[in-house]
């Protein structure tokens, strides 16, 4: 090979590792398992998003407050108020790969553990689905949102080929029937 081939190459297997290390490996969790697992699992709407610095001016860390429509597992709430990592701040980003995006008035829901008297998403970013509905019927369905940065390890994988993390489309009250066993509380609206 000539020089420039070799300088080529190189520089490719550096930009592959370096997409590599800004993923944020977890374990994936099946939505059974995050059923199994969560305190609390809720539907409702985001209403607020704010980044706040810690005591020592530290750490960024953002609080999503949702308005609770159902509640399928754990105590009722009329609101939970979420914990996460990263955010903006004062013209600062802390940006976390694989935390979650936040928009106000977005439908959601979450499978959630508690977290210094709030909550955090369980299994970092995948207990978060957003709910989206048939413009024609008011249907609700659940959609993962896209998990950029993240890498599942032990997901299931068809052929060989790790599956992606987007869930296909799926009617509410069958993927909370199917993540928590048909005898969840609460109806999907």
């Amino acid at each position: 090979m000539n020089r420039t081939t070799t300088i080529a190459i190189s520089i490719l297997i550096i930009l592959a590792t370096a997409t590599l290390i800004q993923a944020t490996q977890i374990l994936y969790r099946s939505p059974e398992q995050l059923g199994q697992q969560s305190a609390l699992v809720v539907q409702g709407r985001v209403t607020s998003v704010e980044s706040w610095w810690n005591e020592k001016h530290t750490k960024v860390f953002t609080t999503t407050r949702v308005v609770v429509d159902n509640t399928y597992k754990g105590a009722e709430q009329s609101a939970v108020e979420i914990v996460q990592l990263g955010g903006v701040i004062d013209n600062i980003r802390v940006n976390v790969s694989g935390s979650l995006q936040w928009r106000p008035g977005e439908e959601v829901v979450l499978f959630l553990e508690p977290y210094e008297g709030k909550f955090a998403v369980s299994g970092f970013s995948q207990g978060k689905f957003n709910v989206k509905r048939d413009e024609k019927t008011g249907k609700a369905y659940i959609e993962r949102p896209e998990m950029d940065g993240v890498q599942l390890l032990g997901a299931p994988s068809k052929d060989g080929s790790v599956m992606p993390t987007k869930l296909e489309s799926m009617p509410l009250d069958d993927f909370i029937n199917h993540a928590l066993g048909s005898g969840s509380k609460g109806g999907a609206r």
